[in-house]
């Protein structure tokens, strides 16, 4: 077994504890006080040295000693559990790291075994040396490059005088928190358990390690596995949960980017307008009545126009064709729509039909963006046959590679720069959410996005237009 006297726990356990403790803070991103890594010291040197005179089996010491590890920094810092925990873990990983490697270096050099390192003071310290320069290195690089793993908002050095309750409140907001804290244990404790394992591992090639012990020990391995089994199914869940929140955060900033465009449009007009009614006041001031009503004439000629392409019955579909229509504008892109049946019926939610239509218009306008004359074109048609919705947007951009066409539908894939990649993958699970289908056809003359969106169960087969449906096409 195992021995130990009061200069080995000055020598090395005491200063173990101390840096394993401050790397872990530092790791996390908190700023530990002297004073709580001097107590956490002592008390684990003591709880080692009580491990150690405890007829414990082989090898579950170390086990035991990290768990009292980890209740002694929970006993003096009072910080939440998944704080110390984290901060336990990144620490002893570090150095059980550490040790692996500096031991097995030192026994080639110098041909001492590991019962020599434990039943010599002097051996044990000039073993524990290089694992504590290693150490300290780590820890004045994180102090001077303030490098961590984790970041929190609060420095717990301006926490050590709150209550636990006070502590835990100012910690609530941390990125560290009951839900997530599962994932953190099941990625950081199998590296801990390795470093256990190789230990063990050594200590049995040694013949050290007495066979009833290792029995002992390989059954408690068999449970910490099943533990991390378990753990893992959750945690795959709880990533999951995770990836999927941030891609529908990336949707919500391409609908807000829709959104804006709209604002944008809107705003423009405004502006526009206010233009306008100064041109006719100062026409109608000056006593050129003839001129005033011509110049009133065009102008309510291109807005009414607009208003028939934009008074659809459906308010989505209105509002983001005229944001459509002021983009091919300002772009001088010659667009057409032409909208031929009532929306009343589609099943698309308002978000959707908004998500849908914005970003094909959208790609198709940016194919042709850099083409010149007749091939600054883009049609847009919405037509309903039978029981089926059809979206068609095609352009006269350069035509589609097969490859490309293969892959655009995937999220984050993109050929163009300063693009989230995620327009088109949008498009794809509106449709397949409603069972419909996309088709594309791409050539030297005109490229074709086809969307077919199946009609709700019970849905009216009124194929009449809506209220005010029209044509627009904008001249180049």
């Amino acid at each position: 077994m195992n021995k130990m006297n009061l200069l080995s726990l000055l020598m090395v356990s005491f200063p173990e504890a101390i840096m394993v403790a401050t790397l872990g803070f530092l790791l996390i991103g908190l700023k530990p006080w002297w004073r709580d890594l001097v107590i956490i010291g002592a008390l684990q040197a003591g709880f080692t040295y009580i491990c150690l005179l405890l007829p414990v089996p082989f090898g579950l010491h170390s086990i035991f000693e990290i768990i009292l590890f980890i209740l002694n920094i929970r006993l003096v810092t009072r910080l939440p559990y998944r704080i110390v925990i984290l901060a336990s873990l990144f620490g002893l990983i570090f150095y059980g790291s550490i040790e692996t490697v500096a031991i097995q270096f030192m026994l080639q050099i110098k041909g001492f075994s590991l019962t020599d390192i434990w039943n010599y003071t002097s051996v044990r310290f000039f073993y524990f040396l290089p694992q504590a320069l290693v150490m300290l290195i780590f820890i004045a690089a994180c102090k001077v490059f303030n490098i961590s793993l984790i970041r929190y908002s609060q420095e717990y050095n301006r926490l050590g005088h709150l209550s636990r309750k006070e502590i835990q409140d100012s910690l609530k907001a941390d990125i560290v928190n009951n839900h997530n804290l599962v994932i953190f244990v099941v990625v950081l404790l199998p590296v801990l358990l390795l470093a256990i394992l190789n230990m063990a591992f050594e200590a049995s090639m040694l013949n050290i390690f007495p066979g009833e012990h290792f029995n002992i020990f390989n059954g408690l391995m068999g449970l910490f596995i099943i533990v991390l089994t378990v753990l893992s199914t959750v945690a795959v869940k709880k990533i999951g949960q995770y990836v999927e929140k941030e891609y529908e955060a990336k949707r919500a900033e391409e609908n807000l980017k829709q959104i804006k465009q709209l604002i944008h449009s809107s705003r423009k007009q405004r502006h526009d307008f206010h233009h306008q009614l100064q041109t006719i006041y100062g026409l109608l001031e000056g006593g050129s009545y003839e001129r005033a009503q011509d110049y009133i004439s065009r102008l309510f000629g291109d807005i009414s126009k607009t208003g028939k392409l934009i008074k659809t019955d459906n308010f989505s579909v209105s509002a983001l064709l005229y944001t459509k229509i002021g983009l091919a504008e300002a772009k001088n892109i010659e667009m057409e729509i032409a909208v031929e049946c009532s929306l009343r019926e589609i099943p698309l939610t308002p978000h959707e039909t908004s998500s849908l239509l914005g970003n094909l218009i959208d790609n198709a306008l940016e194919a042709v963006e850099d083409k010149t004359g007749a091939c600054r074109r883009v049609k847009v048609k919405i037509t309903r046959e039978q029981r089926v919705y059809v979206i068609i947007i095609s352009n006269t951009g350069d035509p589609i590679a097969s490859k490309i066409i293969e892959n655009m539908f995937n999220a984050d894939f993109t050929t163009k720069k300063e693009h989230s990649g995620l327009g088109m993958s949008i498009v794809k699970d509106i449709v397949i959410k409603h069972r419909g289908n996309i088709k594309i056809s791409s050539d030297t003359e005109v490229t074709t996005f086809t969307v077919t969106i199946p009609l709700k169960k019970g849905a009216r087969l009124n194929e009449s237009k809506p209220v005010g449906w029209g044509n627009r096409k904008l001249p180049v």
